[in-house]
């Protein structure tokens, strides 16, 4: 395991370093609609080609899920499955702010056991192994201590969709007045870092949750000491009904505030 986690850190940090070399040079010819609301720009199909090519060359009895392909390899039956998105923040990326990343997650039998995620503006590398823990630039992170909801910092996120748009804006007009505050960073794969380095206390995710944006961060998250539900308080993965992560500790007020709010 331990070579294939170097070989995967090493694919996220070249990614990183492509992402980089475009970030200021980026052109408006370059942008086009995947949909009415979803951005696509050259880079994230050509990162997208790259993490995918080499995943397939050097695993060819695993299957490979991306955000830009969809599913590739999937007659294998090795239980073995990447998960890639090879830029997450799209929009953050063509405004100039820096709040990206490109991700790729290794599945077993559809459970995360392993998860890197790479901000590569500000060079931050987080790395989590199922039953090992998780690091930030070699560094061991854990979820912060809050234990008050009134005093925690949560962020949120959402997908494209409309409904899931206004779950999002429900939950912000109630949560930003039951806690010290609350935020969208648009890439909720470095939200979810953020909560397992103690940076942030919660985070909501209104549904569809898709499994891409998702599936590093949330074995991050149970590596760093925190806890994963949906929007009922069941453990989950990849919650078709929402996805809630924590540091354990205000999890259930936020449940409390979700269910009493009917969010």
């Amino acid at each position: 395991m331990q070579n294939v986690k170097e070989f995967a850190i090493g694919l996220v940090l070249r990614s990183g370093n492509m992402l980089m070399k475009e970030f200021r040079a980026l052109s408006p010819e370059q942008i086009r609609f995947k949909n009415k609301r979803e951005l696509v720009t050259k880079y994230d199909l050509s990162v997208n080609k790259f993490l995918v090519s080499k995943l397939l060359d050097t695993f060819p009895d695993h299957s490979i899920l991306s955000e830009e392909q969809g599913l590739e390899n999937n007659q294998v039956k090795s239980g073995y499955q990447w998960v890639v998105d090879p830029l997450d923040g799209t929009t953050n990326f063509i405004m100039r702010h820096t709040f990206f990343t490109t991700t790729i997650a290794l599945l077993k039998d559809g459970e995360p056991i392993l998860g890197i995620i790479y901000a590569p503006y500000t060079r931050e590398l987080f790395v989590a192994e199922k039953g090992r823990g998780a690091k930030r630039n070699e560094v061991t992170m854990h979820v912060s201590n809050e234990d008050k909801l009134k005093t925690s910092f949560l962020c949120f996120a959402y997908s494209h969709e409309r409904r899931s748009l206004q779950r999002a804006t429900a939950a912000y007009q109630h949560f930003e007045f039951e806690t010290r505050s609350m935020r969208h960073f648009g890439s909720s794969s470095l939200e979810l870092a953020f909560v397992a380095a103690g940076r942030v206390d919660g985070m909501l995710i209104t549904p569809p949750v898709r499994i891409w944006d998702v599936a590093a961060g949330v074995l991050m998250v149970r590596e760093a000491g925190g806890k994963v539900s949906d929007f009922n308080g069941q453990d989950a993965n990849i919650a078709k009904n929402g996805l809630v992560v924590s540091n354990g500790k205000v999890h259930s007020q936020i449940l409390r505030v979700i269910k009493n709010k009917k969010i």
